[in-house]
């Protein structure tokens, strides 16, 4: 099925499924994460996840990501 033909399957094609997913991943010591696998080991929402993933430092490490504030060195 082509895509460009009809745009309302674009949603529904695995590739665009991948691509959609590839937006909510993160590189967590080398291994590529969700959001919620990062929410569900660090047991916090996935809005709180969201934001510490986003914050860096970079490469996040899990032990950067438990504290709920970075310090300020």
């Amino acid at each position: 099925m082509d895509v460009r033909l009809y745009p309302c399957h674009a949603k529904s094609t695995r590739r665009a499924g991948l691509v959609r997913a590839a937006l909510f991943a993160h590189v967590v010591e080398g291994k590529s994460y969700t959001t919620r696998q990062i929410a569900n080991r660090l047991d916090i929402s996935t809005g709180a996840a969201l934001e510490r993933a986003k914050r860096g430092p970079f490469p996040l490490t899990w032990a950067v990501l438990q504290q709920s504030r970075l310090v300020k060195s």
